[in-house]
């Protein structure tokens, strides 16, 4: 098997075959939390201006999205599992905005088939590919390397790629290391709770995939959609 490694600093056009795009401090976390509250539709904003103007067309809609992990003002909610456990998205239309994960999404080649990941359904995922004969695999990582906010997602991306080489991996030492990592921004001092970062290493909590989707409505370009595993 192939695995490949890639973030910003690569040209995502150039990326061929199956890939899993990542942002594990929030957003794809976050997106399997969304998911599990049953929205009738999860639409993926290009900007704020874009979600803005989705929640005039969509009179349903809710508008969930950070700006260098802030809540954007306006929103109804930020990009936090703590905040979205417990609601109720049945009927609703998400629409969500992120700095870098949504940003990542979008940047894919169209020809690819692209799924969001992080250690939330890091089992899931592992099983499509399995399932699938995937035989190249693509792991995107939404944030840039030399960055200590986003570091999180290459040591997934090490750790993914070592479970697809059925190489040694250490879960509870990753967790100790991704704790001391986010502490500054998931934490009491932070811009989110401790309890975002709980929920974001919750591995192998869902069993679910959710898949780039193309739109057809003149609205917006990119969607999410769940793939059931057999």
């Amino acid at each position: 098997m192939e695995v490949n490694i890639y973030g910003p600093s690569d040209d995502a056009g150039q990326i061929i075959g199956f890939t899993v795009v990542v942002d594990v401090f929030r957003a794809f976390s976050m997106s399997y939390y969304i998911d599990e509250r049953k929205p009738e539709q999860y639409i993926i904003a290009e900007s704020i201006e874009h979600a803005m103007a989705l929640r005039q067309v969509y009179k349903n809609a809710v508008l969930i999205g950070e700006r260098q992990g802030i809540m954007i003002d306006g929103f109804d909610l930020g990009n936090s599992p703590t905040e979205i456990k417990d609601l109720d998205l049945r009927g609703k239309k998400v629409v969500h905005t992120t700095t870098s994960g949504t940003k990542g999404l979008l940047a894919q080649p169209e020809q690819n088939e692209v799924v969001t990941g992080s250690f939330v359904n890091l089992g899931a995922l592992l099983t499509y590919i399995t399932q699938k004969k995937i035989e190249r695999v693509n792991i995107y990582c939404t944030a840039e390397e030399q960055l200590e906010y986003g570091r999180e997602d290459y040591i997934f991306a090490d750790y993914m790629k070592n479970r697809l080489l059925e190489l040694p991996c250490d879960y509870e030492k990753t967790m100790s290391q991704l704790r001391a990592l986010s502490a500054p921004y998931l934490s009491d001092r932070g811009f989110a709770p401790y309890s975002d970062f709980l929920y974001c290493m919750d591995i192998n909590r869902f069993n679910a995939i959710l898949k780039r989707k193309y739109s057809n409505k003149n609205t917006h370009k990119l969607e999410l959609e769940r793939i059931y595993l057999t």
